[in-house]
């Protein structure tokens, strides 16, 4: 029987302060067949201190996927997963980000991903109307400088389409990625625009450090088979408010 693994890895908010977020938490999510999904989340130990938590260990109908079964608890420490970041010293950063208000209804987000080439945008409580984007490669360092020559690939996004994601790939190790966008004006008066970024990795040689994966792979029953549940096994997140 085939489940899919997912982590989701919380960061603390990217601000004008704040380029590199910081780990706060992290969710092991398993999503199996409609009956398993307690059964074989029950044969995990990181799970165990939570199995009595219905506050922490929550096991739901998967939305996405029709009959199928999500299951989620936080990680415990030993547990967490980690990745080899573009500098020393930093072990913990996930990625690096600006988020810069460039008018009313305009922004410019800068996102490097250490040890990946996908990231994302999203963004909350507005729809995306119009937006740019260029990849910048600056021989591995992690400073995201705004000097280098840009050429932009313009989308419009098609009227009566309600886009609030921006997926982002390279196929180059290394790269920065600058977005400038538009939001739809909002109706109720909110000045702020709320929205977050997110990486994606996989694991693997010069991929993420996954021990809650490991574990999974030990303790399971050896009749399941492990697939990842989205593009990345494990998604780190940050939140911006500008």
């Amino acid at each position: 029987m085939k489940v899919f693994f997912a982590q989701k890895v919380g960061l603390t908010n990217v601000t004008s302060a704040v380029s590199r977020p910081q780990l706060t938490h992290a969710i092991t999510q398993l999503n199996a067949i409609e009956g398993y999904g307690p059964r074989l989340v029950a044969t995990l130990p990181s799970s165990w201190s939570n199995i009595d938590d219905s506050e922490d260990k929550e096991c739901r109908a998967n939305k996405l996927r029709r009959g199928l079964t999500t299951c989620e608890w936080p990680v415990p420490p030993a547990l967490l997963p980690s990745i080899t970041s573009a500098r020393d010293g930093e072990k913990g950063i996930w990625l690096a980000a600006n988020v810069t208000r460039l008018g009313p209804v305009s922004l410019r987000v800068q996102i490097e991903g250490f040890q990946t080439r996908a990231c994302s945008i999203s963004v909350d409580n507005h729809g995306i109307r119009r937006y740019r984007a260029h990849t910048r490669q600056e021989g591995g360092t992690t400073e995201i400088s705004a000097d280098a020559p840009t050429t932009w690939t313009t989308l419009e996004v098609p009227a009566g389409k309600d886009i609030h994601l921006l997926t982002l790939w390279t196929r180059a190790w290394g790269s920065k990625f600058e977005v400038e966008f538009e939001v739809d004006p909002d109706t109720e008066h909110e000045d702020m625009i709320a929205g977050r970024v997110s990486c994606l990795w996989n694991d693997g040689p010069g991929g993420a450090q996954i021990p809650a994966l490991e574990e999974a792979r030990g303790f399971l029953p050896e009749w399941v088979a492990i697939s990842k549940a989205a593009s990345g096994l494990v998604e780190a997140t940050s939140g911006f408010l500008v």
